[in-house]
């Protein structure tokens, strides 16, 4: 009984050693993906409300040289984008957050960088109590 009761304690280490948390890191972002082709906004959510269809109709690029453009019915609007330096934020800003500029105002602000790959853009807000998630994928 004694040597079973050794073997079963093996076992659990060793399960538990191999099921450790590795803690992999996901890839870097793309940096130069966003700078290809038009994108749109698939998701936006706040506190739990999805927002989405604010954005139907819109069409984003976003220049190598840090111009944004948001492009609805034939009407251009001008903002900005960039990626912090440590590769952790995607910096978005199509003027101040407010009533008489929704939607585009909502997409103002610091976005921390869940991915960003050649067909999508993935973020969360940077303030976790507001339970924002902007996502954006290519047209």
């Amino acid at each position: 009984m004694r040597s079973n009761s050794w073997l079963a304690a093996i076992l659990l280490y060793a399960c538990i050693l191999s099921c450790s948390n590795d803690d992999n890191p996901a890839p870097p972002p793309d940096r130069d993906a966003p700078t290809t082709g038009t994108w749109r906004v698939t998701l936006f959510s706040e506190r739990g409300n999805n927002e989405t269809g604010d954005f139907n109709g819109y069409t984003f690029t976003f220049d190598s040289n840090g111009s944004a453009t948001a492009s609805k019915n034939s009407t251009n609007r001008s903002g900005t984008w960039s990626i912090n330096s440590s590769a952790t934020e995607f910096n978005i800003d199509f003027g101040e957050k407010s009533d008489a500029n929704k939607p585009l105002g909502e997409l103002t602000d610091d976005w921390e960088i869940i991915s960003i790959t050649s067909t999508e853009i993935k973020l969360k807000d940077d303030n976790d109590a507001s339970e924002e998630f902007l996502t954006f994928n290519q047209n």
